[in-house]
């Protein structure tokens, strides 16, 4: 007496394998479901903080601004995320740099009703750590305070000192700096 195992046909694999995928992707939606809306908040906290950072105000009134994006000098299309009115301060812009190393850079400038640059924050990126990531650091970020004109690296003629070994980052986050700027200029 043999005993052999049958085996099971394709129909059968098919149903076990969509089961699972069924299964899996229910899960995902869940926790989609779940962690969503504290992705958001901790999104809008991010943003709430990098407006103090910028240029503190008691209150920040979102500005409609009718362009998607803005062409800078360079001949770039940078994505404008968000402007606020900082008071009678000036205006904080978020832009998304869009030529990072590692990809786009989501940053914020503040510009006050001088045409000065009060400050930057970088909302996200995803440059290479240790180098571009050093965007995020408040002593290099410190050198755009002040500017009341086209922003470039040293390397391009311009007065900002690039990040040894990304000056692909710090042309980005120029970039974002200047199309800050000219969003600024736009609402007069």
């Amino acid at each position: 007496m043999s005993t052999t195992k049958k085996e099971p046909g394709v129909a059968a694999m098919i149903i076990v394998l969509s089961v699972i995928c069924l299964v899996v992707a229910a899960l995902l939606g869940i926790i989609n479901g779940i962690t969503a809306p504290l992705i958001a908040e901790n999104n809008e906290k991010t943003i709430q903080e990098s407006l103090q950072v910028v240029m503190p105000a008691d209150s920040y009134d979102k500005v409609e601004f009718s362009d998607e994006s803005v062409t800078i000098d360079t001949g770039t299309a940078v994505p404008v995320l968000g402007v606020y009115q900082a008071g009678e301060e000036g205006y904080v812009v978020e832009v998304n740099s869009p030529n990072g190393f590692g990809g786009a850079i989501d940053m914020m400038a503040g510009i006050n009703s001088a045409g000065e640059v009060t400050g930057i924050a970088i909302i996200s990126q995803s440059e290479t750590s240790g180098l571009g990531s050093k965007d995020t650091d408040p002593d290099w970020q410190a050198q755009f305070q002040g500017a009341t004109d086209v922003v470039s690296v040293t390397k391009d003629g311009g007065t900002i000192n690039a990040i040894t070994g990304s000056t692909i980052t710090s042309r980005a986050v120029c970039d974002g700096v200047n199309a800050a700027r000219a969003v600024v200029e736009a609402l007069g």
